[in-house]
């Protein structure tokens, strides 16, 4: 109801703008623009007042709507609706909900809690399977991948390797040396047989062009836009991207974290020409988890396929159930978006950071932090907790940029420590506890990434790949400037104006 009260409003506007331009004589266009405008602000105001938001969004809005009124519209158009709208238009097809749940939940997956994680770790693995993530993986192996070389080189040498199937899904794939490198290996694989699936964000990768996709398809590679900007439901959709990055090769070899596919990521860009990323390797149980998210994103974005033909996907060519026996510590997945009941990644997120007696140690592109985020953060800093915040030295976003550093303030006064690395794009998304336990993946420390984009992480429990995410930190603090709060207080008049401005919209951005 609240949200037709906004489409008839439009659709309202453009009727009555068609029946100037067929009848002048009735009334002037900047008249009636001065006449629906008002009213069509009062309607946006009033669903968003009502859909109880959170106060921070809420005044946002209100402010964009009050200050920059026809911009306001629009973008409340494009970018403001609420999300649960995208859970509904996900759901309008009752038979792909069916097959949804018959992959997350079918008898495919054979994982158990590992009896050798301690009481801590244990107990953290149950309460984030009540907030949504995935079961927890024994006998299964991570290997973390630093920066562009590694990671592609892995990901290159596994897909070389697949004898079966692979499936490939990007928010960011580019048509330059690496994005053309990994196409032509995936044609010629799928020239020799083996399965290949291609999914890519229809915003993200955008400037993909059919002259590229073409020849994937030729050899028979499955490619697929998930929400194309050209789309009809654009207005349902272009703010809710598909955020994740997945490989899996064979359904025993998975990869997933901050690194999409393009040269900047392995440090060609003039703007970035320090790249610093990671990625993780997984193998094992828990590719049964990454699996299903995959297969969830391909079937909600592949309309032509049938139930039937998705039954082939429930055996174990898909879903093998081997271990790896002699792997240490254990994995669980958790995936959250739009179309979720809850913000699965940052809750669980922030259950991981509340459990933390030592340190909290958190690398991220962009610090936009909803207020109980915020607030943990602070408290955990005054009660002793080793809070580290790993930041870029050089930015992507000035806006973004600006915003984050508004947070800066209260957490430096809290005895937060924040180090930005110096002359490099720091894209890395992971958060390490204790040294025990350790999230990576494809969320930012933002509120889009909590609630706006679909986003996997993988989280790490008494694991060598933990205590490697350790030595890569501190590795990155001795290449990094420390933010004292007696250097952040002498930032200019003008900065720290923007830097207000900018927090105003940041639950927007």
């Amino acid at each position: 109801m609240k949200n037709r009260v906004v489409q008839l409003l439009f659709v309202f506007a453009i009727a009555a703008i068609l029946l100037i331009v067929l009848n002048k004589s009735i009334i002037s266009l900047y008249t009636l623009i001065g006449i629906l405008l008002p009213i069509t602000i009062i309607g946006i105001s009033f669903v968003i007042f009502i859909e109880n938001r959170s106060p921070q969004s809420t005044l946002a809005w209100f402010l964009i709507l009050a200050i920059l009124p026809v911009i306001g519209v629009l973008l409340y158009l494009l970018f403001g609706r609420s999300r649960w709208r995208r859970k509904k238009h996900l759901q309008r097809s009752e038979e792909k909900r069916m097959i949804f749940r018959e992959i997350l939940e079918g008898r495919s997956f054979n994982l158990d809690i590992s009896s050798s994680l301690n009481e801590r770790s244990t107990y953290l693995t149950q309460i984030i399977q009540k907030f949504g993530g995935g079961p927890v993986a024994n006998e299964t192996s991570t290997k973390l991948l630093t920066n562009g070389n590694e990671t592609f080189s892995e990901i290159l040498q596994a897909i070389e390797n697949a004898t079966h199937h692979i499936h490939i899904q990007y928010y960011i794939y580019r048509s330059d040396e690496i994005g053309t490198a990994i196409r032509d290996t995936l044609i010629r694989k799928a020239k020799s047989g083996v399965i290949v699936r291609f999914l890519y964000d229809g915003l993200g990768s955008n400037k993909l062009r059919r002259s590229f996709l073409q020849p994937m398809k030729d050899a028979g590679i499955e490619v697929v836009e998930f929400d194309s900007i050209l789309s009809p439901w654009l207005l349902e959709t272009v703010n809710y991207r598909n955020h994740r990055k997945i490989v899996i090769v064979d359904g025993t070899i998975g990869f997933t974290g901050g690194l999409n596919v393009g040269d900047e990521y392995l440090g060609r860009s003039k703007k970035f020409p320090i790249w610093r990323d990671s990625h993780l390797k997984i193998a094992g149980k828990a590719i049964s988890k990454l699996q299903a998210i995959f297969l969830e994103d391909f079937l909600y974005a592949t309309s032509s396929l049938n139930m039937e033909s998705w039954h082939q996907f429930m055996d174990s060519t898909y879903f093998p159930s081997q271990g790896i026996h002699q792997a240490e510590g254990a994995v669980q997945i958790v995936a959250s978006g739009p179309s979720s009941d809850d913000t699965n990644i940052r809750n669980a997120l922030l259950k991981i950071m509340s459990s933390a007696k030592k340190s909290i140690w958190i690398a991220t592109p962009y610090f936009i932090p909803d207020q109980e985020t915020l607030t943990l953060l602070r408290l955990s800093a005054l009660s002793g907790v080793d809070v580290r915040i790993l930041y870029p030295g050089k930015g992507d976003s000035i806006i973004s940029d600006q915003a984050s550093q508004s947070y800066f303030t209260p957490l430096l006064k809290a005895g937060v420590s924040i180090y930005r690395v110096k002359e490099a794009f720091m894209h890395a998304k992971i958060v390490l506890v204790d040294d025990e336990v350790a999230s990576i993946g494809t969320a930012n420390m933002d509120i889009r990434s909590f609630e706006l984009n679909y986003e996997i992480i993988a989280i790490l429990y008494e694991s060598t790949t933990v205590l490697d995410i350790k030595n890569d930190f501190e590795q990155d603090f001795k290449e990094s400037t420390e933010i004292t709060w007696a250097s952040f207080q002498k930032r200019s008049m003008q900065k720290r104006m923007l830097e207000s401005l900018t927090r105003l919209i940041s639950p927007l951005l």
